[in-house]
């Protein structure tokens, strides 16, 4: 196996995956970003992190004291204590072509700067919910989701993780894999109110004439789509979380503010009423929310009642984060297969009929069977079987019309795009019929080949009745259909 054909930290660094497993962290792909996120309401429900947590409190009391006693930060003060780049070397998040995401950026401590004297004014001093929580500054701020709760929060317990993964290298990988690195805004000093760097010996990364390091990341941190308190859950509470409220009068007030911001429709008799569907619900909480931001903290305490939920459901599954099993499976099985074609599209061709294979016959054995994935997990999946290619599989390229799943090429005469698309997006009739213009707009790219996915019989029709109005086929030649229902096995049909 080259390097080029290592995937995860366990092949690069020579540590078997069962050592990295039960070390307890995760066993991260270093070609793309692991599809997870650290969630700190996890660090705070488990008591093997109560310093962590304390101290990301700890942090932001500072920030909100600060706030008090200097009315406007200086550009270097604002700097050093509100912006925080990317912790690209955890791999987390969803750049299919490699580890660099948007990062933290100036908005979001822009939104973190102001809101210590809104939604945080009581930080460190909260009367209803147990203890202080970051992720509410997701529940009022728009762009605020939980990869830039995650990315902060990285951050902040960045030490600890630098602990944890040089304790491991130490123990584990040999010392040629290895390095001393210098890492910037490690540790902070609340008496002198400073960063300090510090330095590491870590598993080094070598690409392309660049040396990185890499962080492992313990699995019982990590969340898969949102964090425990999040925005989206929020919404999706509508009124419940009114009736948590003890204060009866206040209950009433609040109850009576939401439904006077419903909005109103006509009904078929022409008459009007209010409209409870929701999106008329969603923002009508919203603004019950900025006139009793008392909410927030019912619909926090709720969910720290519930902390048990998220130490038990709440923990992304390792598996299903970056398909090891899987992906090995698929590598072992590519090693066999000899893709020696002369173009591009003969090369992709050939892939995605192996992918296809692999992906319907093996429909008992694949782990991700149990369950629907999104398209980036597909995406990530497929990234491991371009392994040992001549071609250039490059990710998320964008053309100017948005960004295109995969570019295959082999110099710039001979280039191909490839799409992967769940039967179940909303936009697949669009996107089939778009293939021309995807061509146009680049005149060197000769074909566009789409690959559908689907999970049930219901996707399956749905394909079929799109491929019927656009009078188009399933032909494995530019359009893939790939069967990931999960299969009855011969013995347990009758």
């Amino acid at each position: 196996m080259t390097t080029d054909d290592k995937v995860y930290f366990s092949d690069i660094f020579g540590v078997k995956h069962t050592v990295i497993e039960k070390y307890g962290a995760l066993d991260i792909s270093l070609v793309c970003d692991n599809p997870a996120f650290v969630d700190p309401f996890l660090i705070f429900a488990n008591s093997k992190y109560k310093n962590l947590h304390d101290f990301i409190i700890d942090y932001l009391k500072f920030l909100k004291d600060l706030s008090f006693k200097e009315e406007k930060l200086s550009s270097g003060n604002f700097k050093h204590y509100y912006k925080f780049p990317e912790v690209k070397q955890a791999w987390l998040g969803y750049s299919v072509g490699g580890n660099v995401g948007l990062g933290l950026g100036k908005d979001f401590a822009e939104s973190l700067y102001k809101n210590l004297h809104k939604i945080f004014s009581q930080f460190g001093n909260e009367k209803i919910t147990e203890s202080s929580h970051l992720e509410k500054l997701c529940l009022v701020e728009e762009g605020v989701g939980v990869d830039k709760i995650s990315d902060f929060t990285i951050n902040l317990v960045k030490r600890y993780l630098l602990d944890y993964t040089q304790t491991f290298a130490k123990k584990y990988i040999n010392q040629k894999y290895l390095a001393k690195f210098s890492i910037r805004k490690v540790n902070f000093d609340f008496k002198k109110g400073i960063w300090t760097d510090e330095q590491f010996i870590l598993p080094k990364l070598e690409r392309k004439n660049k040396k990185e390091f890499v962080l492992l990341i313990p699995q019982e941190i990590l969340t898969k789509e949102d964090t425990w308190i999040s925005k989206n859950d929020f919404l999706n509470n509508d009124t419940a979380i009114f009736n948590t409220i003890a204060n009866d009068e206040l209950r009433t007030k609040i109850n009576k503010f939401f439904f006077d911001n419903l909005a109103v429709k006509l009904n078929k008799k022409k008459q009007s009423e209010k409209d409870y569907s929701k999106k008329s619900k969603k923002n009508a909480l919203v603004k019950t929310v900025w006139e009793f931001p008392e909410v927030l903290d019912y619909y926090i305490k709720y969910k720290e009642l519930n902390k048990d939920n998220a130490l038990k459901y709440h923990i992304a599954e390792p598996e299903f984060i970056n398909f090891f099993s899987d992906a090995s499976a698929l590598k072992n099985e590519l090693k066999k297969e000899k893709f020696d074609k002369l173009t591009s599209f003969d090369d992709c061709i050939s892939r995605i009929l192996f992918f296809k294979q692999k992906l319907e016959s093996n429909s008992n054995d694949l782990y991700f069977k149990d369950k629907s994935l999104q398209e980036k997990h597909l995406r990530l999946m497929f990234k491991n079987v371009t392994y040992g290619a001549l071609f250039d599989y490059n990710s998320e390229v964008n053309n100017g019309r948005g960004p295109i799943d995969f570019l295959v090429s082999y110099g710039s005469q001979d280039k191909i795009g490839l799409e992967l698309k769940l039967a179940s997006n909303p936009k697949l009739k669009h996107n089939l019929l778009n293939q021309g213009e995807i061509c146009q707009e680049d005149s060197n790219l000769k074909h566009v080949i789409k690959i559908i996915f689907y999970f049930s019989d219901q996707e399956l029709s749905r394909i079929n009745d799109i491929l019927r109005e656009i009078n188009k086929s399933i032909d494995n030649k530019e359009i893939f259909a790939i069967d990931c229902r999960k299969k009855v096995s011969a013995s347990n049909q009758k």
